[in-house]
C-alpha cells in the first residue's frame, strides 16, 4: 500500500470515530437535560447569564442538526467547536456560582469571614470541628462494629477512647484561654525547632540534642478483633545504659543521674528522673521540658501502626519497658492540670486510659470524671457513666456524684434563666442514698452550711463503711471539692440532702426520686457498701496515690508502708515481667551494705585511739572508692586485725562480739597469764612500770610507722 492510500484509510477512521464521540456527547446532553437538579437560591444571581448560556446552546444544537450528508467534515468541525464552547460556558457558570455564593455566603453572626476577628474566628472554627468530630465519632463507631466482635471492641467503648490530635496541644488551649500576643511571647521563649515529620505529644526544641538511636523500639505483637496490641523493646545498647540508671539511682546522688543523661540524651527513665528532681526544687519549667524530652523520644519510635486517635492501641503495664510511656503521660497530665489546661489534660488522659482500658493500671478512671468537667465535657462524663461496659461506673463514689453534677450542668446549658432540675436531683438523691458520708465531707471541705437536722442525721453520720470506701470518698472530695463550691451546686446539694432527710422521716414526702425508686436505691447503696468495697485497698489505688503524691493518703496504705518505691517504677505488679529485676535488687543491697558498713565504721573510729585515727580514715577513704565491695571489706578487715586471717582457712580466728579487737601497733597479748603477771609487776615496781611505759610506747610508735610504710608501699 502507497502512503496516499494509507492516509486516507486512517482519515476516514478518525472521521468515523469522531461521529461516533459526537454521537455519544449529544446522548448524554439529552440525559443530562432530561434529570436537572432543583434550583439554589443563589443561582437567581445569575439567572440572566444562564439564559444567554441556554440560547447559544439551542443555536448551536440547531447548527449541528442542519449539515448535509456531501459534508461531513465540516459537520465534524462543527460539532467538535460546539462541544468545547459548551464545556468552557459550564465551567465559567460552575466557577461563578460558588463565588458567589462564597462572597455572599454569612455566617451566624451577620458577617462575612474577611470582616470577623480573631475570637469570632476561633469560635467559628471550634463549632465546625465540633460537627466534624461528631460525624468521625461515627464513621469510627460503625467501622468498629463491622470490625469487632467481642465486647473489647465494643463502640460504646472505643467512642469513649478517641483522641483529636488537635486538642493535644497545650499552646492552643492557652490562647484561647488569653491573649495571643501573650502566649506568642511565652511560645517564642521555647524556641521549638523546625521539623519535617510534625509530632503530636510534644514538640521538639532548639536546644535539644539531635535525636539517634538510643536502642528504644517498639514491636507488634498481636492484633485481634481491630485491637492492636503493642510493646516497647529495649536493645542489648539501651539495657546496658538502663542498668547503669539503676546503679545511680542506689547511689542518691542526682549528679550521677545528670552525668548519665549527658552521655544519652534521650534515656527516658533518666529524663522522668531529672523531671522529678526539679519539680522537687520547684523548678517546674524545668521538670517540664525534661517531661516533654522524653515523650518526644516516646513519639519518634512508635510504631507504623501505633495509632493514638483511634483507641485501638493496647499495651500491658505488666512488661518492664512499657511503664515508663504510663508514667510519662500520668505526670504530663498532672502538669497540665497545674497549668489549667484542662481540654488538653482531658485529652491525654482518653490516650492514657485507652492503652490499657480494662485493667487501668494507673486508676485514670478515678480522675477523669474530674478532668472532664473542669474542661466542661459534660455530655462525656454522663454518657460514661451509663454506657462504659468494663466496670459498673455508677456503683463507684466519683462517678455517682460526677455525673448528677454533669446532668446539673447540662440543665444550665440548655436554659439557663428558669432551668429544671428534676433529673439531675434525682440522680443526686441516688447518689446520697449510695454514699451517705460524701455529703458531710464535701459540706465540710467546702464551707456548706447544712441544716441542723441533717447534720446530725444518724444516716449520714453512723453507715457502717470500709476502709477501702472511706479513701476512695477522702480522694475525690479532696480532687472535686472546688467544682461543689460554686452557689448554684450548693443550693442544688443542700435540697437533694434535705429531700433525702424528709423522705426518710416522712415516708409520704415527696422527693425528686419516686417511692419504689427510693426504697431501691435504699436497699442498692447497702448492698454496695457492704459486698463491693470490702477487700484491701488494691495495687493499682496504692499506685496512683504513689504517683500522684498525695502524701496525706500514704498512712492510709499500710500495705506498702515496708516496702521499697522506686519513682521510676513505683509498686511493679507481682506478675510483671521485668529483664532488670535481679539488677535493681542488687544495687539496692550495695547501696544498704554501704550503709551499714559507714555506721559501722563511724561507731568503730569513736573508739579508736587517736594516733590511730588518720591512718584509717586515710585508708577507710581509699577502700570507698572501689566497686568491689567484697573486696573492700576483706582488704579492710585485713587492715584492721593483720593479714594472717584473711585466709578462708583462718576465718574462725576472726573476733567475735564480746572479745577485743587488736588494732595495729596495739600491744602484743600472748594468754591472759601473761596480762595478769604483767600487771602484778606494775603493781609492785612502779619505776619500773614508767621505764617499760616508755618502752611500749616507742616500739608502738615503731610499730605504726612501720603499718603505715606498709599501707603507703601496698597502694602504691
Amino acid at each position: 500500500m502507497s502512503s496516499r492510500a494509507f492516509k486516507r484509510a486512517a482519515n476516514k477512521e478518525d472521521s468515523l470515530s469522531l461521529k461516533h464521540v459526537n454521537d455519544d456527547y449529544e446522548e448524554t446532553i439529552d440525559d443530562s437535560d432530561q434529570e436537572r437538579p432543583k434550583k439554589n437560591l443563589f443561582d437567581l444571581l445569575n439567572e440572566g447569564n444562564d439564559d444567554d448560556n441556554v440560547d447559544q446552546n439551542s443555536e448551536n444544537e440547531k447548527i449541528s442538526e442542519k449539515p448535509s450528508s456531501k459534508d461531513s467534515s465540516s459537520t465534524v468541525s462543527v460539532l467538535s467547536s460546539s462541544s468545547k464552547k459548551k464545556k468552557k460556558k459550564k465551567q465559567k457558570s460552575v466557577s461563578t456560582k460558588i463565588m458567589t455564593k462564597d462572597s455572599d455566603k454569612k455566617t451566624k453572626l451577620g458577617k462575612k469571614v474577611e470582616e470577623m476577628n480573631d475570637l469570632e474566628l476561633e469560635s467559628l472554627i471550634r463549632e465546625v470541628s465540633e460537627k466534624f468530630s461528631d460525624s468521625s465519632l461515627k464513621i469510627t463507631d460503625e467501622s468498629a462494629v463491622k470490625n469487632s466482635s467481642s465486647s473489647s471492641a465494643a463502640p460504646s467503648n472505643i467512642s469513649f477512647l478517641l483522641v483529636d490530635t488537635r486538642l493535644l496541644d497545650d499552646d492552643g488551649e492557652m490562647r484561647r484561654m488569653f491573649s495571643s500576643g501573650v502566649v506568642d511571647r511565652e511560645i517564642r521563649n521555647r524556641n521549638y525547632a523546625r521539623t519535617v515529620k510534625k509530632t503530636a505529644l510534644a514538640k521538639p526544641r532548639q536546644n535539644w540534642p539531635p535525636i539517634t538511636k538510643s536502642g528504644l523500639g517498639m514491636e507488634l505483637l498481636e492484633e485481634k478483633d481491630g485491637i492492636f496490641y503493642f510493646t516497647f523493646t529495649h536493645s542489648q545498647q539501651y539495657q546496658t545504659i538502663q542498668i547503669s540508671f539503676i546503679q545511680c539511682v542506689a547511689t542518691h546522688d542526682p549528679n550521677t543521674i545528670y552525668a548519665l543523661l549527658r552521655d544519652n540524651p534521650y534515656h527516658i527513665d533518666s529524663l522522668l528522673q531529672m523531671s522529678d528532681i526539679y519539680k522537687m526544687s520547684g523548678d517546674l519549667v524545668m521538670a517540664q521540658e525534661f517531661l516533654e524530652r522524653a515523650l518526644y523520644a516516646f513519639e519518634r519510635n512508635f510504631h507504623l501502626k501505633f495509632n493514638i486517635t483511634r483507641g485501638t492501641s493496647r499495651m500491658s503495664y505488666k512488661c518492664y519497658e512499657n511503664r515508663a510511656f504510663f508514667l510519662a503521660l500520668f505526670r504530663h497530665i498532672q502538669s497540665l492540670s497545674r497549668r489549667g489546661c484542662w481540654q488538653t489534660s482531658f485529652e491525654f488522659s482518653k490516650l492514657l486510659l485507652s492503652l490499657d482500658p480494662i485493667n487501668d493500671p494507673l486508676c485514670t478512671l478515678r480522675f477523669i470524671d474530674y478532668i472532664g468537667l473542669k474542661a466542661r465535657q459534660y455530655s462525656y462524663v454522663l454518657s460514661m457513666a451509663n454506657e462504659w461496659n468494663y466496670h459498673d461506673l455508677q456503683n463507684w463514689p466519683n462517678f455517682a456524684y460526677s455525673s448528677a453534677l454533669a446532668k446539673f450542668q447540662l440543665e444550665l446549658q440548655n436554659d439557663s434563666k428558669n432551668p429544671i432540675h428534676d433529673v439531675s436531683t434525682a440522680m443526686l438523691e441516688r447518689a446520697i442514698l449510695c454514699f451517705p458520708s460524701m455529703v458531710l465531707l464535701l459540706a465540710e471541705k467546702c464551707d456548706i452550711q447544712l441544716d441542723s437536722d441533717v447534720a446530725e442525721d444518724q444516716f449520714l453520720q453512723d453507715t457502717p463503711t470500709s476502709d477501702y470506701l472511706d479513701l476512695l470518698i477522702d480522694l475525690y472530695v479532696d480532687q472535686a471539692s472546688p467544682l461543689w463550691a460554686q452557689p448554684e451546686v450548693i443550693s442544688w446539694l443542700q435540697t437533694a440532702s434535705i429531700n433525702v432527710f424528709l423522705k426518710q422521716q416522712i415516708p409520704s414526702y415527696k422527693a425528686c426520686l419516686t417511692d419504689v425508686e427510693f426504697n431501691e436505691a435504699l436497699e442498692h447503696g447497702k448492698n454496695i457498701r457492704k459486698n463491693l468495697f470490702n477487700g484491701p485497698v488494691s495495687l493499682d489505688l496504692s499506685r496512683y496515690i504513689v504517683v500522684s503524691e498525695n502524701s496525706k493518703f500514704i498512712s492510709s496504705l499500710p500495705e506498702i508502708a515496708n516496702r521499697e518505691i522506686n519513682l521510676y517504677d513505683p509498686l511493679p505488679p507481682p506478675d510483671g515481667i521485668s529483664p532488670y529485676e535481679n539488677t535493681s535488687s542488687t544495687f539496692t543491697r550495695i547501696a544498704d551494705f554501704e550503709n551499714v558498713l559507714a555506721d559501722d565504721l563511724r561507731t568503730f573510729l569513736d573508739r579508736v585511739p587517736n594516733g590511730n585515727v588518720r591512718m584509717l580514715a586515710e585508708r577507710i577513704h581509699q577502700i570507698a572508692d572501689i566497686t568491689n565491695l567484697q573486696a573492700a571489706a576483706e582488704r579492710l578487715i585485713g587492715l584492721l586485725v593483720g593479714p594472717h586471717i584473711n585466709n578462708d582457712n583462718n576465718s574462725d580466728n576472726l573476733p567475735t562480739q564480746d572479745q577485743e579487737l587488736v588494732m595495729p601497733g596495739g600491744f602484743p597479748r600472748d594468754n591472759d597469764n601473761t596480762d595478769l603477771n604483767q600487771e602484778t609487776n606494775q603493781e609492785s615496781n612502779p619505776e619500773l612500770n614508767q621505764e617499760s611505759n616508755q618502752e611500749f610506747n616507742q616500739e608502738s610508735n615503731q610499730e605504726s610507722n612501720q603499718g603505715s610504710n606498709e599501707s603507703e608501699n601496698v597502694d602504691t
